[in-house]
């Protein structure tokens, strides 16, 4: 009878550790785990901060979306923000697509502080759903680079869905892209990486059409993350395209009967304003020295030149993409790892390609990192892990608190540190890139060239078959 009980128990331990050993499983736990460490890292701003200064934005604009007021006039933002008496003097226009208004609208019902507790427990969620979908795709990526010969062999344990260093990374990049920003800000980044890291995520697992109707969400909410579709309209992925036009759709409708028609033409009405070198009602100006975007640290360099900014940005955004899209998507289909290894670069232009771009703002560079970091340590690439980890931290530095340290104003040229870091951040991932690429190529060599000696083989056994007959003879 004991032995018996010995059995059951062993059995009952076997078929634990197998359950606990398939990928949901896995994926379960790091969610629990990086979620946990964000918790970690925020748990002071979440308990103790008042309204965040970018959150009254978004409920003031929710508010007046459920009054059926104007969200893009920053005069009823403000008044709404004195009637509920809302910290901070200064109340920022709402910049956003109405569809995220008037979604959120359901938050005018809650108490403001209330309402910011929940928003940030949302942000830590979306970060850990985002750490999940990121180690998906770079999973798949890994799968297809190593093929069958990164099988295992029969009998052998399976590789764990998720590696520790994997989850390690994960937990270091909470601190190094500096989470804490966005949640003291009250910023909507974690969730908008959500999506952006669920489209990576599907599109890797080859589900084109859900790719894209996650992309289109990430892109309703802040518009930037489009660019992500262009490499699909260059490879002609339709499905993708189509499930992002459907998405776009969908936001449009789905937002039309909580009275969003208004908003929207006023959002069209407005979004030549919002461009690069635009002075926005309400919000300072697009010089200022927090924005590091191009178009910041062009309007700095040609002193308010609206019609040199707008050149300027756009001839320098397209060269950036064009680089990227060239070496990415240049000498034939991308393998996943190349598709991820050109995340950086183009995360990057992303980033800067916005009207205004800010420290918070870095946080889009996280599943491009984690590729990244993943990768060097696989190869054993510790100088490479040291130079992404040291750009990653001093990109995030909110360099202006330091401006102000100098007496004497500084050069214009000097005020836009956190750019350079980000453009020195873009060269890295092109050369990754052009490394990715050159050992692909030569991968496919070296897989050719036996298949062209046993051709060559070939003919001269064939040849020499007739002298030895005509010997015989």
């Amino acid at each position: 009878m004991p032995r018996q009980n010995v059995r059951l128990v062993t059995a009952i331990l076997a078929t634990l550790k197998a359950r606990l050993s398939s990928d949901p499983w896995y994926y379960a736990a790091a969610f629990v785990f990086c979620a946990g460490a964000a918790w970690l890292c925020v748990l002071d701003i979440v308990l103790k901060q008042p309204v965040a200064i970018d959150f009254k934005s978004f409920y003031t604009a929710a508010v007046a979306a459920s009054r059926g007021l104007d969200v893009y006039d920053v005069k009823v933002l403000e008044g709404i923000a004195s009637e509920k008496h809302l910290p901070h003097k200064v109340t920022f226009p709402y910049l956003y697509p109405p569809f995220f208004a008037y979604v959120f609208s359901w938050f005018s019902r809650l108490r403001p502080g209330t309402a910011q507790g929940l928003w940030s427990g949302l942000a830590v969620v979306s970060y850990g759903v985002a750490a999940v979908c990121a180690m998906v795709a770079i999973r798949s990526a890994s799968r297809d680079r190593d093929g069958a010969a990164g099988a295992p062999a029969v009998g052998a344990a399976r590789a764990p869905a998720v590696t520790t260093a994997l989850i390690a990374f994960v937990v270091l990049l909470t601190w190094t892209l500096n989470l804490r920003n966005s949640l003291a800000m009250g910023q909507v980044n974690p969730l908008v990486l959500m999506f952006l890291c669920a489209a990576l995520a599907l599109f890797f697992s080859g589900k084109d059409l859900p790719a894209g109707l996650a992309l289109s969400v990430a892109a309703g909410i802040k518009v930037t993350p489009i660019l992500l579709a262009v490499p699909w309209l260059l490879q002609r992925r339709f499905r993708a395209l189509a499930g992002l036009a459907a998405g776009f759709a969908a936001l449009f409708l789905v937002s039309l009967p909580l009275g969003a028609a208004p908003a929207w033409i006023e959002f069209l009405k407005r979004l030549p304003r919002m461009s690069h070198g635009a002075t926005i009602p309400g919000l300072f100006s697009p010089g200022t020295v927090p924005n590091f975007s191009l178009a910041g640290f062009y309007t700095r360099l040609f002193a308010s030149d609206t019609a040199a900014v707008k050149v300027a940005s756009v001839v320098t955004i397209l060269l950036l993409l064009g680089a990227t899209l060239a070496l990415g998507l240049g000498g034939g289909a991308p393998s996943p790892s190349r598709w991820l290894r050109m995340l950086l670069p183009l995360l990057v232009t992303m980033i800067v390609a916005s009207p205004f771009t800010y420290v918070h703002h870095v946080l889009y560079l996280f599943p491009a990192a984690l590729f990244a970091l993943d990768r060097a340590t696989k190869q054993e690439r510790l100088l490479e892990m040291g130079a992404l980890l040291a750009l990653i931290s001093l990109a995030t530095i909110d360099f202006p608190y330091v401006y102000e340290r100098f007496k004497a104003p500084l050069p214009p040229l000097v005020l836009s540190m956190n750019l350079y870091v980000l453009l020195v951040l873009y060269g890295l991932g092109l050369y990754m890139l052009w490394r990715e690429r050159r050992a692909e190529a030569a991968a496919s060599g070296a897989i050719a060239a036996p298949a062209r000696e046993r051709e060559s083989a070939v003919v001269p056994a064939s040849g020499a078959a007739e002298p030895s007959q005509q010997v015989s003879a």
